[in-house]
């Protein structure tokens, strides 16, 4: 995507720049490097980085300010993607060998705690986090929307059978292609926000 639109590292960069890492705190911090070279001017007036100190700035307010702490307990915090759509900013968060994010809308001036990374759809009214594994997952699909006081969970979908791993991609506004394993199968659908395979939590 154009970087005025979306900055976030695609899998691939993901995957080489975490290759040799540390740790997961090591990983978050050369992703940061690299975004932050990336966006220029742009990010510059979003993110600023000061020492252990990350600061997420908003028009017109103090800025949300996120510490890293000593050790490997953490938290460590890294700037990960910037969504011009939604006007988000998504944090990368490593405490130890746990992995989560955090999303600063500055628009309603919110911060939001996500099991996994983001997926914007293409007019930033929507968000989606998949979080499925073998052990310590969510193991559903969850739809967010922006509400006025941030985003907030609209709707979650959970396979009847366990999956193990799973990804997930915008092929419409309101469609999403699931790719999936089942039972050591991949495969892959297509899931509309209509269909009434979900669990409606907002109306």
């Amino acid at each position: 995507m154009r970087q005025s639109r979306c900055l976030r590292p695609a899998a691939e960069q993901f995957a080489k720049l975490c290759a040799n890492t540390h740790d997961p705190a090591d990983c978050g911090k050369k992703i940061e490097a690299t975004q932050l070279s990336r966006g220029g001017s742009l990010i510059g007036n979003v993110i600023k980085r000061d020492g252990s100190l990350l600061a997420v700035m908003v028009p017109g307010e103090p800025p949300f300010l996120f510490e890293d702490k000593p050790g490997e307990a953490g938290p460590n915090f890294s700037f990960y993607g910037y969504y011009a759509a939604s006007d988000s900013v998504v944090l990368y968060r490593a405490q130890a060998d746990k992995l989560d994010f955090v999303l600063v809308h500055r628009e309603t001036k919110s911060t939001t705690e996500l099991p996994n990374e983001p997926f914007f759809n293409s007019d930033g009214r929507y968000f989606v986090t998949i979080d499925f594994c073998k052990e310590g997952c969510e193991n559903r699909l969850a739809v967010w929307r922006f509400e006025r006081r941030g985003p907030a969970r609209e709707r979650v979908f959970a396979p009847r059978t366990p999956w193990t791993d799973a990804g997930v991609s915008w092929g419409a506004p309101r469609r999403l292609i699931v790719d999936y394993t089942e039972s050591g199968r991949n495969a892959s659908i297509n899931l509309d926000l209509g269909d009434p395979r979900w669990t409606v939590l907002l109306p």
